[in-house]
């Protein structure tokens, strides 16, 4: 089709031609707008579905954090539990070794008796003297027996130490 008008056709039917054309370019350009509204459109939902997958992810990554954070409750509640277990633990440790070193001691008297008896007839002054051989000799061997322990072993150095700067 032409945009040029023929002469011969009656008045009427040119205005309603003219209208017609004024009316297609009034649609072509509404057309042409609409259509770079709707490439718009489509890059602004590709957009925001590039946004939303990047939200999934951070989600996913959170949910993530959001159990390591229980896990870490669960175990800082472990790590108490443990503590006031090993706080028992070493309570009953001491008593166990108080127990130990009385025993000990009973059992050293009752070898001092058993191998170190003092014979009735001796001197008064020489059973004194014996029983404090005796004594010495027990101390020795408990002295002996303290210095033989791990504890005493492990803390030689903190001694040392102490000895230099006293």
């Amino acid at each position: 089709m032409t945009d040029e008008l023929p002469d011969e056709l009656p008045g009427a039917v040119r205005a309603e031609l003219t209208r017609l054309r004024a009316e297609r370019v009034a649609f072509t350009e509404e057309r042409e707008r609409l259509r770079t509204e709707l490439r718009e459109s489509e890059l602004q939902i590709r957009e925001l579905a590039r946004h939303r997958d990047e939200l999934v992810k951070q989600v996913e990554k959170l949910s993530g954090v959001t159990e390591r954070a229980e896990q870490a409750d669960a175990l800082a509640r472990d790590v108490l539990v443990a503590r006031a277990e090993r706080d028992s633990l070493r309570a009953e440790l001491a008593e166990t070794r108080a127990e130990r070193d009385r025993l000990r001691l009973r059992l050293l008297d009752a070898e001092l008796q058993l191998s170190g008896a003092v014979p009735a007839e001796a001197p008064v002054a020489e059973s004194g003297t014996l029983a404090a051989e005796q004594r010495a000799a027990e101390l020795a061997r408990e002295l002996d027996a303290t210095r033989a322990t791990v504890s005493w072993r492990v803390t030689a150095p903190l001694r040392a130490v102490r000895r230099r700067t006293s």
